[in-house]
């Protein structure tokens, strides 16, 4: 068991120090550090610059909407602007979801450091 305990003492010593661990991350932190750092963060970043570019053309599709010269144009400019903006709300659900994963995953971790700092006082 005091094997166990080891390897997971190294094993967070090597990720991060306890004062850092033990630190609360704001907002800013967070989406940086913790969502363009972690494992997935060539996909966070391809769908980070994906809902950008959505949001741009939903911009495009609006303006083009507001100077469609029919009524057929302008719901079919219209839709394509409500499509892209629900792409980029679906983007943004998913980026949330990630960013609590990886609070949930801390949490864990500031767990095990706590259990592993209290299992070595006894």
């Amino acid at each position: 068991m005091k094997d166990l305990d080891q390897k997971i003492q190294a094993a967070l010593r090597e990720q991060r120090g306890a004062a850092e661990m033990l630190a609360e991350p704001n907002i800013a932190q967070e989406v940086i550090t913790a969502a363009f750092r972690g494992r997935h963060r060539a996909l966070t970043t391809f769908t980070f610059v994906f809902s950008f570019v959505l949001f741009v053309g939903s911009v495009w599709a609006g303006v083009k909407f507001y100077h469609a010269a029919t009524v057929t144009a302008q719901l079919q400019w219209g839709g394509l602007a409500l499509l892209l903006i629900m792409m980029v709300s679906f983007i943004k659900v998913w980026f949330w979801l990630e960013m609590h994963t990886n609070r949930v995953l801390r949490e864990v971790k500031r767990l095990e450091l706590l259990l592993v700092a209290r299992g070595g006082a006894e």
